[in-house]
Order: C-alpha cells, then sequence, then structure tokens
C-alpha cells in the first residue's frame, strides 16, 4: 500500500511534467501539509525532486519547443559540446577572491562545472540552473537574485525598484546572449532578461561575452549591449573569419 509521502511524491511528479518548478508553499498547501513536512519528502526520495531557492524541481530533462520560443529545456540540448569547450575557457578566468556573475542560460552553467571545487570565491546569480549548479561547490559563497520567477527560462526577475544587482560590484561576468550582430548589437530572447544584463555590465570590471558560432549574425527582440562593451569574447572554434576580424579590430579579447 502506497504512503501518503509516496503519493505526495507521485503527484508532485506529475505537476512537473508540465512545469520546470513549483514554489514550495505552493506544494504545501497543493498537499494540505506544513512546508516542513514537503523538505522531509524531498530530503530522501528517489525521483531526483530538489529544493532549489525555494522551489521544488527536478533534473533537468530536455523538452521539444516546437513554437518560435526560448526553452531552457530545449537550449541544453543544442551545441551541447561547443557551450561545454565555451564553459572551459570562461572558467579558466575565475580566480581566488573573486566575484563573479553567471547569467542565465544553456551555456553559462558549464562554467561552474570546470571550475576547481576548491577554489573559494563568490558567485551572483539571478536563475535556477546556474544557482543549482553553484551551490553544489563547497566553497562558494552564492548569491541568488530573488524577484518573479518565469518557468520558461528558469530566471528571476527583480520586481524591487533597489535589488542586489544595484549594490553589488563584480569583478568578472560572464553574459550570455542569443543573436550577435555587427549591426543590430548583442540581442537575447526575453525583455525581462535586459535589466539584469545592463546592470552587471555597468558595474563590472571586466565583461565576458559568452556566445557560440551559431549566435552571430542572429538578431533576437530584446538588445542589451553593443559588441564593444565587452573585455573578451569566448566562443568556438568555428568563428567566422570576418566576426573575428571585428571583434580584434575593436581591441576585444577573443578567446576559442
Amino acid at each position: 500500500m502506497e504512503t501518503k509521502k509516496g503519493e505526495r511524491i507521485k503527484t508532485l511528479m506529475n505537476v512537473l511534467q508540465g512545469q520546470n518548478a513549483i514554489h514550495l508553499r505552493e506544494v504545501a498547501e497543493l498537499f494540505g501539509v506544513s512546508e516542513m513536512t514537503i523538505r522531509r519528502d524531498l530530503a530522501d526520495n528517489p525521483h531526483g525532486l530538489s529544493l532549489i531557492g525555494g522551489y521544488v524541481t527536478r533534473h533537468f530533462a530536455a523538452q521539444r519547443s516546437d513554437i518560435g520560443e526560448y526553452l531552457i529545456s530545449a537550449e541544453n540540448n543544442r551545441q551541447t559540446e561547443e557551450k561545454r569547450r565555451i564553459g572551459k575557457l570562461a572558467a579558466q578566468f575565475v580566480t581566488t577572491g573573486d566575484t563573479i556573475f553567471v547569467d542565465c542560460g544553456s551555456t553559462t552553467p558549464f562554467i561552474v562545472d570546470f571550475i576547481p571545487d576548491d577554489l573559494e570565491f563568490t558567485a551572483v546569480c539571478n536563475s535556477l540552473n546556474v544557482f543549482a549548479k553553484l551551490q553544489q561547490k563547497p566553497h562558494c559563497s552564492v548569491i541568488l537574485c530573488g524577484g518573479a520567477y518565469h518557468r520558461k527560462n528558469m530566471v528571476f526577475e527583480s520586481v524591487a525598484e533597489t535589488g542586489i544587482l544595484d549594490t553589488v560590484r563584480v569583478s568578472k561576468a560572464f553574459i550570455s546572449a542569443a543573436g550577435v550582430s555587427d549591426r543590430c548589437g548583442v540581442t537575447c530572447f526575453n525583455f525581462h532578461e535586459v535589466d539584469a544584463k545592463k546592470k552587471v555590465m555597468e558595474r563590472a570590471q571586466n565583461r565576458f561575452l559568452l556566445v557560440d558560432h551559431t549566435k552571430f549574425d542572429e538578431v533576437r527582440a530584446a538588445y542589451f549591449a553593443e559588441l564593444t562593451d565587452f573585455n573578451y569574447v569566448i566562443s568556438d572554434g568555428q568563428l567566422s573569419r570576418r566576426y573575428e576580424t571585428t571583434i580584434r579590430e575593436h581591441g576585444i579579447a577573443l578567446v576559442t
């Protein structure tokens, strides 16, 4: 006979088939139990459910996207090797004592994978998938920017007039993008990402743009920067000669 805990886990798994995460408070209300009961359920379950930043989530499974919008779960399976290479290159710039910002997206989590476990650093992030990686680093002090949660790209958008990003100063900002154009600038899919990207870039000592070769000559709806606003561009080894030349002519360091 299935236990009440088992019934809750089974129902929760079904709920998470249609969304990436659900707030702990909503889960407790759904089952009519305390948040502590849900925490105990999640502490020992074989189904990969986790509590991250106050949200219950499962291992990030790939899902198809049949519509023209950005879904982080779909992007996770695209250009994976290129993204892994970019993440490894970016991680080499993180040094002891750094305070870094790791942007949302499907490329940036790979940075965290390649940061040594014994490195002491502080990381600021505003997305659930990046936070899930950072909290596994034993010597990393993690700052998660809260706010309204956008499920399709796992991003928290600040709804306060003044937030963490207004006061923090990072030594290195690792920024993702969905499009890079020498005419239209650097763009992303979602307007709710723009404010965070701009605030961090304005206050960062060094700005790194992380994009694989498929993002060049692409233009998305939400503009947030010019290519010349970055100190470094980190990409894979398939970048066109034209963009290699453009980047270097602007005095930007190209890392491939």
